[in-house]
């Protein structure tokens, strides 16, 4: 990977929002464990360990960073269905069964479409957000504006 390429994708990581962190994640297991397959498939089994193992590195990081107090109920799932990949991609590895990986990425890619409208939606709300009342002077003047003595 060029120079240029890994500046790039250094700074997209260090400026991106939560949210988009989020995505990128989703993105980043994605991409490994479908090329892990292809690199089963291609018979380059170091290739698909190493990819698989990052993969799994993605998953193992998503559910060691859930919140269990803000996500209450939805928190506890996502962990649960995260331990149930890591578990699937374990079998993967051990059985060399990649049938085990397509179903984490189709469950991963469910995922990644839910939070991608979740995103959206939650930066929605960050645009339209309703102006910030000004307070009242007596009178009924804003506060900040000049009073002249034809407004009292």
């Amino acid at each position: 990977m060029s120079y240029a390429l890994r500046s790039y994708k250094s700074s997209r990581t260090a400026t991106a929002s939560k949210e988009d962190l989020l995505i990128l994640l989703y993105e980043g297991a994605i991409r490994f464990l479908e090329r892990s397959m292809a690199a089963h498939e291609k018979k380059d089994l170091g290739e698909h360990k190493e990819l698989l193992r990052r993969g799994i590195a993605i998953i193992a990081e998503l559910q060691n960073t859930l919140d269990f107090k803000k996500g209450g109920d939805l928190a506890i799932q996502l962990y649960e269905l995260y331990g149930f990949m890591l578990t699937y991609l374990t079998q993967a590895n051990l059985k060399q069964d990649m049938s085990c990986i397509a179903r984490v990425v189709t469950q991963m890619k469910t995922l990644l479409e839910g939070w991608r409208v979740a995103v959206k939606q939650v930066k929605q709300q960050k645009m339209v957000a309703p102006p910030v009342p000004q307070p009242v002077a007596a009178g009924g003047a804003t506060v900040g504006t000049r009073l002249s003595v034809k407004s009292i």
